[in-house]
């Protein structure tokens, strides 16, 4: 067996909106739409947006926490920062080995955007 790809289900309340705050403000980019359901991706990452009114599976909307791994995270975040994004938590070098931050979505889901910091070979 070979695994392709994964997309994280975020489960939301208000649909539209919060399909405009990935596109618009995270600069996701919009695959497909089927009901209250979208596909999102952002390179070769990929979300899925599920709104209260999908007959779907139901997790609590607010609930998803995700980490992922990008270059040029300090443009990105300027980025963001400029678009409005809800900033959870701001750019910083951490002790594991990251420079990150989080940006939350209106329900409270989390997305912590980062990059390995290059650390010397002794």
């Amino acid at each position: 067996m070979k695994a392709f790809s994964s997309a994280t289900v975020i489960h939301v309340n208000d649909f539209r909106s919060s399909l405009d705050y990935y596109t618009k403000v995270l600069g996701f980019t919009f695959d497909f739409e089927f009901g209250q359901y979208a596909g999102l991706f952002i390179d070769e990452v990929f979300v899925h947006i599920s709104g209260a009114e999908n007959p779907g599976r139901k997790k609590p909307a607010g609930s998803a926490h995700l980490c992922i791994d990008i270059d040029h995270v300090d443009d990105y975040y300027q980025r963001l920062s400029a678009n409005g994004a809800i900033i959870s938590v701001t750019l910083e070098d951490r002790v594991y080995g990251m420079r990150d931050f989080a940006v939350d979505d209106p329900d409270g889901n989390t997305l912590v955007f980062g990059s390995t910091i290059a650390h010397e070979i002794l």
